[in-house]
Order: C-alpha cells, then sequence, then structure tokens
C-alpha cells in the first residue's frame, strides 16, 4: 500500500497468516526509580555520543550506539549482539537452565548468504570454525540461539533444538521463516556433524520446523522487533514461558 514502510508491509502481509495469540499474563517487573535513572541518563544525559557506557567481552557500548534504545527506534545489531553475549554469560553460570550457544546476528546471513542473495546460497564455509573459535560442541547442547536480521529491515530469533529435535522461528511479526531456513539448518547439522564428529548426522531428515504452542508475543507497531528478539532469546533459554507482550516494551526497551 502506498506510503507505508517495508516493515510495516511485512506486518500486514503477516497478519493474515498468523495465528491470533490469547491474552498474555505479563511477568515483567516495573523498572526501579535507580534503574529509570540509569537508562534516563543514557539516553537522554549530558555526553558525546562517543562516551563508553558499558564495556564487556572485549566489546565497548556508546552512548550514540545506546540511542537505538529509544522509543520508536529499531535496534542495532551492536546492542542486540552485546544482550546475547550477557544471556551466553548467564547461561554459562546456570546449572539449572538449559545449556546453550548464542551466536552473532551475522550466523544465519553467513549461512544463507544474506539479503544480497535473498539467503538462497547455502555456505557451511563461512561459519565452519564458529563452534571451534568458540570451543562449543552443539551436539552436546540443549539449544543453538541466534538472531536474524530479515531483509535489512527486520528482526527475529531462530533456534536449532537439541532436546525435541527440531528448528524453532521466533516472529513477532511474521508467523512462516525464510523457505530455506529449515533445510539450511538441517544440512548445517549434517556439515557440522560430520566436520566435527567424522560421521553423518543420524536421521537428519527427520529435523523439521516445530510449532510454537502457544504462538510467540506480537508487536503492534513497526519497530519494537528487535526487543521482541533480545527477550524471545531471554525467556527462553532460561526455560521459561514467554509471558510478555507489546505493553512490556516500554520498560523492556531499557532493562
Amino acid at each position: 500500500e502506498e506510503g507505508l514502510s517495508g516493515v510495516e508491509l511485512l506486518r500486514l502481509l503477516g497478519a493474515a497468516a498468523a495465528p491470533k495469540p490469547p491474552p498474555r499474563r505479563s511477568t515483567v517487573p516495573r523498572l526501579t526509580p535507580e534503574e529509570l535513572a540509569i537508562a534516563e541518563d543514557s539516553l537522554y544525559g549530558d555526553g558525546g555520543p562517543n562516551d563508553v557506557l558499558a564495556s564487556r567481552f572485549s566489546v565497548d557500548l556508546t552512548r550514540g550506539q545506546l540511542q537505538c534504545l529509544q522509543p520508536r527506534t529499531w535496534l542495532n545489531d551492536e546492542v542486540i549482539n552485546f544482550y546475547f553475549k550477557l544471556l551466553q554469560a548467564r547461561s554459562n553460570k546456570s546449572a539449572k537452565a538449559p545449556s546453550c550457544w548464542f551466536t552473532n546476528s551475522f550466523f544465519w546471513n553467513k549461512l544463507s548468504g544474506g539479503p544480497a542473495k535473498r539467503n538462497d546460497e547455502y555456505n557451511y564455509k563461512d561459519v565452519r570454525r564458529w563452534t571451534t573459535k568458540a570451543k562449543v560442541d552443539i551436539f552436546a547442547l540443549d539449544y543453538v540461539i541466534f538472531p536474524m536480521n530479515i531483509g535489512e529491515m527486520h528482526w527475529a530469533m531462530g533456534a536449532i533444538d537439541f532436546k525435541d529435535r527440531g528448528f524453532r522461528y521466533f516472529d513477532s511479526m511474521i508467523s512462516r521463516p525464510h523457505p530455506n531456513f529449515v533445510p539450511f539448518l538441517r544440512r548445517y547439522l549434517c556439515d557440522e556433524h560430520k566436520a566435527k564428529k567424522s560421521a553423518p548426522l543420524v536421521d537428519a531428515d527427520g529435523w523439521d520446523l516445530l510449532t510454537m504452542d502457544p504462538p510467540v508475543p506480537q508487536q503492534s507497531n513497526g519497530y519494537d522487533c528487535g526487543v521482541f528478539t533480545c527477550f524471545f532469546a531471554d525467556y527462553f533459554s532460561a526455560g521459561q514461558k514467554l509471558e510478555f507482550s507489546q505493553d512490556d516494551m516500554e520498560d523492556l526497551r531499557v532493562r
């Protein structure tokens, strides 16, 4: 439709096919006055855009990079990748939560050729060394979790589920993933198993898209997809139900 952005068009196209989620009970606590003050200073306080406000994992986040956390703003990959690193650190320390490996936002596009190739070109070579570098055996985990930059205009989350032997797609706007999502992830598992285990993956053809029941929370605008993506990862990796909604986005943006 004339005048609509690409993200708004995606939302309209996906709305008809997406199952309507039931009303949700939120488990998101309200921000404390102290937390609100920190957020206010980080987003609107004095200082230059190059001021480093967070430094961890050999990564510096600047005041300028954090401006995407202001309302009605699309999250950048620096913030999303930093948040996924925080989730990895939490997962590594938890003995009760599912065992997870979190990749950065380049994993899916490296594996599938990215927007320039319309995610139609499988490429294991570009991600083959990722697990070696991370010192992780994915076949000993519960989940591999990765943020997905969709066409450079939308965020979603994918997961390889080793417990249920399938693939999960978390999208706050569209119910179905790219047609290559399942076949490319299946090929990735086969190639990874052959490369790291020197043997074929048994029953690889049985791995398929898993139904999300209940459906994942949905956004009602064109800019909160990155926040939804971060908290899909947060709740799912902790073994929690996705009990948050659009109404929680204002708080979740700055949490």
